[in-house]
């Protein structure tokens, strides 16, 4: 028989982990008052999430790693049932989750992969009874859901309803709160801080593997969390990779060096990249580089509230190339970030989206020429009432 830890956690507990203090705690109340009326709209009697950032969202629960299993139901005009495996339930402590708290045996089974195993589905059941709701409207993440899950689900609830709710979720998400605002903010200036790092270390006499271990190790004495954390020195052509990893390769004195830094600050993401040289650029770098240092500049100067993203995207890479097209633009030129390191929409001409205040963006433009090389620039904006305004002070002008 499961045993039932069943607890509800205080608002305001004595020890507050999450950003801003209260400030943090009002803004969870207000997302999950918005997920509600958007319940309401669709219909949904009680929302089951199953991804981990969206847990975190919705609860303040960040989970101590990918691996474990973690989701939340959300029933309308209720507190948020969090489901978490036994053990964790007890390392929780006094984490400020607002939330009422479920926990589940988490035993190993082959019969189930990757991670939601028995135990969590017959612990969603019961919050399902409790709440009423078993019958009703239930809304789903099919895109983080396999068909073997819901196939059990519809099976176990035969009478309810089902309705896929990703997207309204996205969107929730997609306008960033004051709170999470100043978590990007404090993570930017930590990811600066390893850019500033690289500018001090990277030489020709270095690997790429060297150089980023002193440029994270430096970002983790700032605070930057285990999670997210990457320190990427890349030369050369695989530099224009996304999420290319540093090799043994010594950086060469004669090819740009992109410095591809994110980090995490209470669960929420930065990126910020910068574009140097270990010796003299050569004219058609340089070129390059202007190309791609135009480009961001623009951006900055069309990203504004209700503009069409498709429309931002072309007329940036116009206003960059002069009324010409830039050979060797890589898109999307940059997407949504928050709790994940990309989120939609995405900053390309195909996309369908409008610009709307407090979204934030990493907008990171590329440019790969293959006898000249590759440069990028990210940085992470925030859109204003009247703009955009950039979370990143460092100097973009770094030949």
């Amino acid at each position: 028989m499961q045993k039932d830890l069943s607890q509800v956690i205080p608002f305001w507990p004595p020890t507050n982990k999450l950003p801003s203090g209260e400030t943090s705690m009002q803004s969870t109340s207000q997302r999950i008052d918005r997920v509600h009326r958007n319940m309401q709209r669709e219909g949904i009697d009680a929302l089951l999430v199953t991804r981990r950032t969206d847990v975190h969202y919705l609860t303040g629960y960040e989970s101590a790693a990918e691996s474990v299993p973690v989701g939340c139901v959300i029933v309308d005009g209720q507190l948020p049932y969090l489901i978490v495996p036994e053990l964790q339930r007890e390392a929780m402590g006094q984490e400020s989750t607002m939330a009422r708290v479920r926990s589940f045996a988490d035993e190993t089974s082959e019969d189930w992969y990757p991670n939601l195993g028995p135990g969590f589905w017959e612990c969603v059941g019961e919050v399902f009874r409790e709440a009423g709701v078993h019958d009703g409207m239930i809304g789903l993440q099919h895109d983080w859901l396999s068909m073997r899950e819901f196939e059990a689900l519809k099976s176990v609830f035969p009478g309810a309803g089902f309705k896929d709710f990703s997207r309204a979720l996205w969107r929730l998400r997609q306008t960033k709160d004051a709170a999470e605002i100043d978590a990007i903010r404090q993570a930017s200036k930590i990811a600066e801080i390893g850019v500033r790092t690289a500018l001090e270390t990277i030489s020709a006499s270095k690997t790429e593997t060297q150089c980023s271990v002193e440029i994270e190790a430096a970002m983790r004495g700032a605070g930057g969390e285990l999670r997210g954390i990457r320190a990427a020195v890349l030369a050369g052509s695989h530099s224009r990779f996304p999420f290319a990893q540093p090799t043994a390769t010594r950086v060469s004195s004669s090819e740009l060096v992109v410095v591809d830094v994110t980090v995490s600050h209470s669960g929420y993401l930065a990126e910020v990249t910068r574009t140097m040289h270990a010796g003299r650029p050569s004219v058609g770098q340089r070129k390059l580089f202007d190309s791609v240092l135009a480009t961001d500049n623009a951006l900055q100067t069309v990203m504004a509230p209700e503009a069409r993203i498709a429309e931002v995207a072309g007329q940036a890479i116009k206003i960059a190339g002069n009324g010409s097209q830039i050979r060797g633009i890589i898109q999307p030129l940059g997407s949504s970030i928050g709790l994940d390191i990309k989120e939609p929409p995405y900053i390309c001409e195909e996309s369908k989206s409008t610009l709307r205040e407090g979204m934030v963006f990493s907008i990171h433009p590329t440019i790969y020429q293959a006898e000249v090389g590759c440069a990028k620039i990210a940085d992470v904006l925030v859109i204003t009432a009247d703009g955009c305004e950039s979370l990143t002070s460092l100097s973009r002008e770094t030949l």
